[in-house]
């Protein structure tokens, strides 16, 4: 993180140079003389003394001008900038989105596959644990004899017209 802060410092710092510096006080001097000659022409039209070149001078004397700010090749450059940057940092956010996405669903595979594999090695192991018992639980039929007993119960419901005797 310190080298990030260092080297964007030192980035802007670069974007600085003499001929800059130049460009500057030229642009600064032009701006000068254009209102220096701006207002040389209102002070030429209010001396004329007419009432109306009197208002007019007066009310060109309160325009604001704008002056467009000088261009250099580092400007182009912020231009591109800030074109390209955007769209190199979202590619980068799909890219690693997409690796998200990819890993994860080979994980989830991974996953499914190894529970499958399991819960098949649970059913082969309670195959084979039920077949056990029931070898040694099985009874030998001829071993097993059946003997028959009924029981009978006789229930009787009785009222004043019958009785169970």
């Amino acid at each position: 993180m310190k080298k990030i802060i260092l080297m964007s410092s030192l980035a802007l710092a670069a974007c600085s140079s003499k001929n800059d510096v130049a460009m500057n006080e030229h642009y600064q001097a032009a701006i000068i003389a254009k209102e220096k000659s701006r207002m040389d022409a209102i002070k030429e039209i209010a001396k004329q003394g007419e009432a109306g070149a009197v208002a007019a001078a007066m009310m060109m004397q309160n325009t604001n001008t704008t002056h467009a700010a000088p261009n250099s090749g580092k400007d182009n450059a912020l231009a591109w900038a800030g074109i390209l940057v955007p769209s190199i940092v979202q590619a980068t956010g799909i890219a690693v989105n997409a690796d998200v996405a990819r890993t994860q669903s080979n994980n989830n595979t991974t996953i499914a596959t190894t529970d499958s594999n399991n819960n098949k090695d649970i059913a082969i192991d309670t195959n084979s644990t039920m077949a056990a018992i029931s070898e040694a639980t099985i009874v030998n039929p001829e071993v097993v004899t059946s003997t028959n007993t009924t029981t009978t119960n006789t229930v009787c419901v009785t009222d004043s017209d019958y009785s169970c005797d």
